[in-house]
């Protein structure tokens, strides 16, 4: 029965175009192998911003999500170094998810926030 509901969700997503993600912007890693990547995924009414992390050249969807937030800009990127990932929003954004790291096993990246000072609103 889950699998079932499953399969009946992820058509309904695809049909009305839910889920699609538009890229924005890409920030390569300084050392390469690795990109975090700005785009914008349909979910419903709303067209939050996410940011994922894959490896370079990759599709966003492919990746991992590290943010989704709304009621901002487009996020800022900056590679601190290699290990370290800052992202910033602007004004009053909403964060819908976050991850403070991502780690593909063998390497470990970090990822500092500074938005969504309203909270889980």
């Amino acid at each position: 029965m889950k699998r079932w509901l499953t399969l009946a969700a992820t058509a309904v997503l695809a049909a009305c175009g839910d889920g699609e993600v538009t890229e924005v912007a890409r920030f390569p890693s300084p050392v390469g192998g690795l990109d975090a990547v700005v785009g914008t995924m349909k979910a419903g009414e709303a067209e939050p911003f996410l940011i994922s992390m894959t490896k370079t050249g990759d599709n966003p969807i492919k990746g991992t999500r590290v943010l989704m937030v709304d009621k901002s800009a487009a996020p800022k990127v900056e590679w601190l170094d290699a290990d370290h990932l800052r992202i910033i929003c602007d004004g009053e954004a909403r964060v819908w998810s976050y991850r403070n790291f991502w780690t593909n096993g063998t390497a470990t990246v970090a990822v500092g926030l500074d938005c969504g000072t309203q909270g889980w609103r």
